[in-house]
């Protein structure tokens, strides 16, 4: 068989808009890192502790933080407030408000977040290290609720796995029907 006749194959053609699409994402991904200069140029707010500012399921832009001094620290209540800012807690980022800064005894920073809406003294002190990113201020409300109902990495590649599969099934199911029929119709004669 020759290379344009494969290429006109349905399955050929699947696969090589799956590989697109995957690359595309891949792309569309690693830009985003690159411009916002983080690894996680986009989360979802999982938790309410920062409501009115933002909600659970709020999709944030986040930007990396060059200079880590540039982070402003201020309560929620000051004007302006302190800076917005993702950091690595010990399971999952955490998105909060830096409301303090202090200089350890190494001279490095260590900072006081507080979410806006916990309870007052319940306070998390943070490395520099741990910091992700700081909040741009542009979110899409509601949007996060899709990243976060396929948080666990078991289930991101069960659904791919699934519209993979829904894909193959559409694909070969009229040629495998093609197939059933004309070897009922030898039969047959």
């Amino acid at each position: 068989m020759n290379l344009p006749a494969l290429f006109k194959r349905d399955y050929m053609q699947t696969a090589i808009m799956i590989t697109a699409v995957i690359v595309v994402v891949l792309v569309f991904w690693f830009g985003l890192s690159f411009i916002f200069g983080t690894d996680h140029p986009v989360l979802a707010v999982a938790s309410g502790s920062m409501e009115p500012v933002l909600y659970a399921g709020d999709l944030i832009v986040i930007e990396g933080i060059p200079n880590i001094n540039d982070i402003y620290a201020a309560s929620a209540d000051s004007d302006p407030p302190g800076d917005i800012v993702v950091y690595q807690g010990s399971r999952e980022l955490i998105v909060h408000r830096v409301i303090d800064k202090n200089i350890a005894n190494d001279g490095r920073i260590i900072f006081i977040f507080h979410g806006d809406a916990n309870p007052p003294g319940a306070n998390e002190q943070v490395k520099e290290n741990q910091i992700v990113g700081r909040y741009v201020g542009f979110k899409i409300p509601w949007l996060g609720h899709i990243a976060l109902f396929f948080d666990p990495l078991e289930r991101k590649i069960a659904f791919v796995g699934l519209w993979i599969a829904i894909l193959l099934i559409v694909e070969l199911a009229p040629s495998i029907r093609k197939k059933l029929s004309s070897s009922n119709n030898e039969a047959s004669l």
